[in-house]
């Protein structure tokens, strides 16, 4: 299970940002918006093989629905067992059977699952005494800023088609 959050561009009503939702196309999201700052994010709890994988059939499955993805970041502070797994490159049962959550690190009962803050995981990790020490993977940050980049290289070749020979020869492809 991954968790993140996709920016889309706050142009239409919200109904229609929610409307994805509805449909079922993206049962796994949820949306927030703010009037003030016209800033709309849909954030994501979705299985997938990788990170990369959940965050472009996201992508593709708003754009499906007429939304406009900008950018692509990691979920708030708070995560589950399934989300630090990876994060720590273990597995879900070895998080929550291991010395990590013995009380050491805080956390609260939510949907009936135990949620902790990122921070707080990271901050034991580091100080803990002993084998339980080690540093954290980073949440992902090369993916995001992989997949932020392609994001704004497709609007920019959307604007100029003629952009894709470049661009593909660039790449190697």
């Amino acid at each position: 299970m991954f968790q993140y959050g996709v920016r889309v561009a706050a142009s239409r009503p919200r109904d229609a940002l929610v409307a994805p939702l509805v449909r079922g196309t993206c049962t796994d999201a949820v949306v927030e918006s703010g009037p003030a700052t016209r800033r709309v994010l849909v954030y994501f709890d979705r299985e997938a093989t990788s990170l990369p994988a959940a965050v472009v059939t996201s992508v593709l499955d708003l754009e499906d629905s007429g939304l406009d993805c900008l950018a692509v970041g990691p979920d708030d502070d708070l995560v589950t067992l399934d989300v630090i797994a990876p994060r720590l490159g273990l597995s879900p049962g070895a998080v929550g059977d291991g010395p990590v959550f013995d009380g050491a690190v805080p956390a609260v009962e939510c949907g009936g699952f135990r949620v902790f803050r990122w921070s707080d995981v990271v901050a034991w990790l580091r100080s803990a005494p002993g084998p339980a020490a080690r540093e954290p993977a980073p949440a992902w940050p090369p993916v995001f800023a992989a997949l932020n980049l392609a994001l704004r290289l497709r609007r920019l070749i959307r604007a100029d088609p003629g952009l894709v020979a470049a661009v593909r020869d660039l790449l190697g492809s």
